[in-house]
């Protein structure tokens, strides 16, 4: 079974800035008091957290996945359900295997990824993209001590984009950041977020607090270029509030939560 130890973290090429990072937040901080406060998202990413391990428990991998479960745990990805949601309702069988590929097989993380991107059919480089994320959060949020969180959103070598651009400064008027999309590049990411979280006097669940800080991120580089424009308000609602934003992005939104735990509690 694989077991991700200890990814060590690549140099950091870019520079991402302190001040912009507490800027960020304290706007998160903010906005959370206002609707329950920190906790109530943490323990919404814990139950997430709970609902992939539920599915892909780290000891006795289960032989199959039921199509019920493969549903649930794409329901929990954002950027991936939708697309994704109608070639696995066809063939859930295939989704199952590539899921159990991708969790226990003993071969390389980044390989992983992409056998589990190659398993769905077709050229469709937007499907594939999709599979990506899919796998990215299976990874991540079974066990975010591990494995960073590695999808499009927080960092698209393709377009250059994602929340990490966020962070750094001027980074408008760079058509290029050496960055890097490896598990190693975003585990060096996170290491940055993690010292910077615990000089802010942030000591527990860091992984969690490390996505949600990216995840604000980027829900405020949507909304500064949709704003005037009008568009992905069909994704992210008209009023576009940045922590609606940020449950969708994660996805953690309540109906949702709640619809996955009660499912996983059927699972065992």
């Amino acid at each position: 079974m694989a077991m991700e130890r200890g990814i060590e973290p690549a140099r950091l090429a870019i520079r991402l800035e302190p001040r912009i990072a507490a800027h960020k937040l304290d706007g998160l901080l903010e906005d959370m008091k206002d609707r329950g406060g920190v906790e109530t998202y943490l323990e919404a990413l814990r139950g997430k957290q709970r609902v992939f391990l539920a599915a892909l428990p780290a000891a006795s991998p289960p032989d199959h996945l039921e199509a019920g479960v493969v549903t649930v745990l794409l329901d929990c990805v954002f950027p991936a359900r939708r697309r994704l949601a109608e070639v696995v309702s066809r063939d859930p069988g295939t989704a199952s295997r590539a899921l159990l590929e991708l969790v226990y097989a003993e071969t390389p993380l980044m390989e992983r990824m992409q056998a589990f991107c190659d398993a769905f059919p077709g050229g469709d480089r937007k499907l594939r993209r999709c599979a990506w994320d899919w796998a990215a959060e299976v990874l991540h949020f079974r066990r975010p001590e591990a494995v960073p969180l590695m999808t499009r959103w927080v960092w698209d070598t393709g377009t250059m984009s994602g929340a990490v651009r966020q962070f750094v400064a001027g980074s408008e008027d760079l058509d290029h950041l050496p960055l890097g999309a490896t598990p190693e590049d975003l585990e060096a990411v996170r290491a940055w977020f993690v010292e910077h979280l615990t000089a802010s006097g942030f000591y527990r669940d860091l992984p969690l607090i490390t996505d949600l800080i990216l995840a604000r991120g980027y829900a405020d580089y949507v909304r500064s270029v949709s704003g005037g424009l009008g568009i992905l308000q069909g994704d992210f609602g008209a009023r576009q509030d940045p922590m609606e934003l940020v449950v969708k992005l994660l996805g953690i939104d309540q109906r949702r939560g709640e619809r996955h735990t009660a499912a996983s509690r059927t699972w065992h």
